[in-house]
């Protein structure tokens, strides 16, 4: 078994149809795909159990037990991976589809080279908001241009890149064209599943930080459907944003107290910087003074500048009016109060 497919869902059988679809479209063998049912609840079982029946032995299912807002995307993928028995596992976000059906196959001749094993293969995707695609940067889709500038890739068209080459990138490479292998992916402990919004960027973090072997070959086989704001049946809509950044925090905190290589704690260390930034600004607008001042002050000796140190000031004196007008609410101000 070459490669397994983990493929998260939760309520939505009609997208989860196409994005298994474009998974069995893929040409090459050794291939499983692990369908991770986090609890599905009724009308939507009865679809679900429809598309069960349809499909075939390359096709496994497992069943979550039911909970009021699932486990989570990290604790599903967890659950997948333990039960995988490809050589490599391959991601897949039931909203989202692989375009590419060469993908997998394109993947199989970077991993079957002589020499030390691949740990990591990336690739690119297109992301689509309200049926249009977006052309601006989100992912590593910068990364390749960059790239060709210091070197040529490798015959096969791909580049064996490190985390000083991929940190260079705008962003961070989706987990819906992250390939990686198995056995690596167990050594550096799976997806954190204490963090319900961006667990596929704490990854990819420890994973690059690790990785002795990584490949970048810059080829779209992946569509992104971005998810619409006024739905809540999505990870990007379920939590506040305040939430967010509490989550992002956090994974920056961890990359910074325990990555390995200087270049990713830099990283972490300068994105930490601008994400209690963005955290006090979000307690600003909820009036959350007291609160915004705290993180605004913890930002301040790494991100330094006058506008900022002004900011800081003025969330002093709305704290201080506030505590003054309001003593009791202002003193016992919390995130959920």
């Amino acid at each position: 078994m070459d490669f397994t497919v983990l493929l998260p869902t939760r309520n939505r059988p009609a997208l989860l149809q196409r994005a298994l679809a474009s998974v069995l479209a893929q040409q090459v063998d050794g291939l499983e795909v692990l369908v991770i049912d986090d609890g599905t609840t009724e009308p939507f079982a009865g679809p679900l159990a429809a598309i069960k029946a349809a499909c075939d032995q390359r096709v496994r299912f497992l069943h979550l037990l039911p909970r009021a807002r699932g486990h989570g995307h990290a604790h599903a993928v967890n659950t997948g991976a333990a039960q995988a028995r490809g050589r490599y596992l391959c991601f897949l976000d039931d909203d989202d589809e692989w375009t590419d059906p060469q993908y997998l196959a394109c993947a199989n001749k970077i991993t079957a080279g002589i020499g030390p094993p691949v740990d990591l293969l990336f690739f690119d995707q297109a992301a689509f908001s309200n049926g249009q695609r977006l052309r601006q940067t989100i992912w590593i889709e910068d990364l390749g241009p960059l790239l060709a500038q210091t070197r040529p890739p490798e015959p096969s068209g791909a580049w064996r890149v490190d985390a000083a080459d991929l940190l260079r990138a705008r962003g961070f490479c989706h987990v819906n064209t992250t390939i990686v292998r198995r056995d690596f992916f167990n050594a550096v402990g799976g997806f954190d599943e204490t963090n319900r919004y961006e667990c596929d960027r704490d990854f990819y973090l420890r994973a690059i930080d690790r990785a002795q072997v990584i490949t970048y070959l810059p080829r779209i086989v992946s569509r992104h459907n971005i998810p619409d704001p006024a739905r809540r049946d999505n990870v990007s809509t379920l939590v506040s944003d305040i939430e967010k950044r509490i989550f992002q925090t956090t994974l920056l905190e961890k990359a910074i107290l325990f990555s390995q290589q200087e270049v990713v704690r830099a990283f972490a260390r300068r994105h930490h910087t601008y994400t209690l930034k963005h955290l006090a600004n979000s307690l600003y607008r909820n009036r959350r003074y007291g609160l915004a001042g705290q993180y605004a002050l913890e930002a301040l000796p790494t991100g330094f500048n006058l506008r900022w140190l002004a900011f800081c000031c003025w969330l002093g004196l709305l704290a201080t009016f506030d505590l003054l007008r309001h003593p009791k609410e202002a003193a016992n101000q919390t995130l959920g109060g």
